[in-house]
């Protein structure tokens, strides 16, 4: 992968920070994920240094920082409207929460400082002279494209239960396999995830869905158990179609678009998980796959903490989905301008953009959204007061009921949209209604 200028000035930013440091007495290094992506030739998200230096004489060193968390040793360094992490060299000790340290104790040996990390490729250092170190095998890690702990893993991941995810995340991001020693760990300490907020949690499954290999990381996630150790409770379809992965594999009806290559055995939809380009997608994909529905997938993001924009997109389209399934070849035109007009037409688009981004065009649906001539009520040529008037009905919770039926006629061409065509078709509406509901009482 090319580096670009952005990367290499952030590189160069952060090692004058690393020697303005030395300059002034300190040891300093560039550690963690941009020695591992800088090594990998990946896009740096951001550089974080350690230091012998203590917080305060950071903030003494440099005109602009934040206090961003000085209990940890850790304080922002603003340098050209980028954030630099500068965190003091330290050793943990006590996670009773199963997620932070109870105890941080401030050391003068990077080596122990980067023991305390999770996996051996996060545990390297870089130097301002191009030594690179690395006493955990980090190296050797990313040449043989395998996640490794530093340490024993059931006692990592036991000391912060989130590092399981960030396993996961890690391997499928960057194309690894997970060592046995590693996976075993995670199977040992997933209980442990209860401790863990579900804020936190949804952040990292997020961050799977984002990245390059979220079919892996499905893949991962549901073999572990992982999801079924959370704090809160998720929907039970979803529940029951991930645990019906972890015993069984992807099962050929998680193929929401219907391709005929989905083999019992495969991953099935989730291979096509990476050709979407946006991350809402691959979520109403997967959900969709996974036959949730509309309800349990909102529920499902509500209790990850996804925000409700993102939540209500997501949503819709899985629900456009459900509303297709199992529908014949009579039954889809309406089904579909009946969901279209349920969830919107913005819903609609989404579940077009899956299929065709999966190589499985939905040509005649897109026909049909295309030709609907009016896709919400709004789009009416009569309002609800212009109803109550030609009708001589006083307003009620009828007037929405009837210009919901005129917009699923107007939509689907079966009635021009104009004014008294629609007033017409409401008048004999509400006639066969009435004397529906007088036979009713005979």
């Amino acid at each position: 992968m090319q580096r670009n200028d952005r990367d290499d000035r952030l590189w160069e930013e952060g090692l004058a920070i690393v020697r303005r440091l030395e300059d002034a007495g300190h040891r300093a290094y560039l550690v963690g994920g941009c020695v591992r992506d800088r090594w990998l030739g990946r896009p740096l998200n951001d550089i974080d240094i350690a230091t012998s230096a203590k917080p305060e004489a950071v903030m003494a060193l440099f005109a602009r920082t934040l206090p961003t968390g000085l209990k940890h040793g850790t304080v922002t360094v603003m340098e050209d409207g980028c954030p630099f992490e500068v965190t003091t060299f330290r050793q943990e000790a006590g996670y009773s929460d199963g997620r932070r340290p109870d105890e941080v104790a401030f050391v003068l040996d990077v080596n122990e400082d980067l023991a305390r990390r999770d996996f051996t490729f996060n545990a390297m250092a870089f130097a301002s002279g191009g030594e690179l170190i690395d006493p955990f095998g980090g190296q050797d890690a990313l040449r043989a494209g395998v996640v490794d702990c530093v340490g024993d893993a059931a006692e990592r991941f036991g000391e912060d239960a989130l590092r399981m995810l960030r396993a996961i995340r890690f391997a499928a991001e960057l194309g690894f396999e997970i060592l046995s020693d590693v996976w075993d760990g995670i199977i040992r300490q997933r209980g442990r995830l209860k401790q863990v907020a579900l804020e936190r949690i949804g952040a990292e499954w997020d961050k799977m869905m984002a990245g390059s290999g979220p079919e892996q990381a499905m893949h991962y996630l549901f073999k572990s158990g992982l999801l079924a150790c959370v704090k809160e409770p998720l929907p039970e379809t979803f529940a029951q179609a991930a645990e019906r992965y972890r015993l069984n594999g992807s099962p050929r009806e998680w193929n929401v678009w219907g391709a005929s290559s989905a083999d019992e055995s495969s991953l099935g939809n989730l291979l096509s998980l990476p050709a979407l380009p946006e991350t809402d997608l691959r979520w109403a994909a997967l959900l969709a796959g996974m036959k949730v529905g509309a309800a349990d997938a909102e529920a499902l993001l509500r209790t990850l903490r996804l925000g409700g924009q993102r939540v209500g997109r997501i949503a819709a389209a899985v629900g456009l989905f459900a509303r297709l399934d199992g529908r014949g070849e009579d039954e889809l035109k309406p089904a579909w301008i009946e969901a279209a007009l349920d969830y919107g037409r913005a819903a609609a688009e989404d579940a077009l953009a899956i299929r065709e981004a999966c190589g499985e065009p939905w040509e005649e649906m897109r026909a049909w959204l295309e030709a609907m001539p009016v896709a919400s009520v709004g789009e009416l040529d009569v309002k609800g007061d212009e109803l109550s008037g030609y009708l001589r009905q006083p307003p009620g919770p009828w007037i929405a009921e009837t210009l919901r039926r005129l917009l699923a006629e107007a939509a689907s061409g079966r009635l021009p949209n104009e004014k008294f065509a629609l007033l017409a078709a409401a008048k004999e509406s509400n006639a066969a209604q009435r004397e529906s509901r007088r036979e009713e009482r005979r």
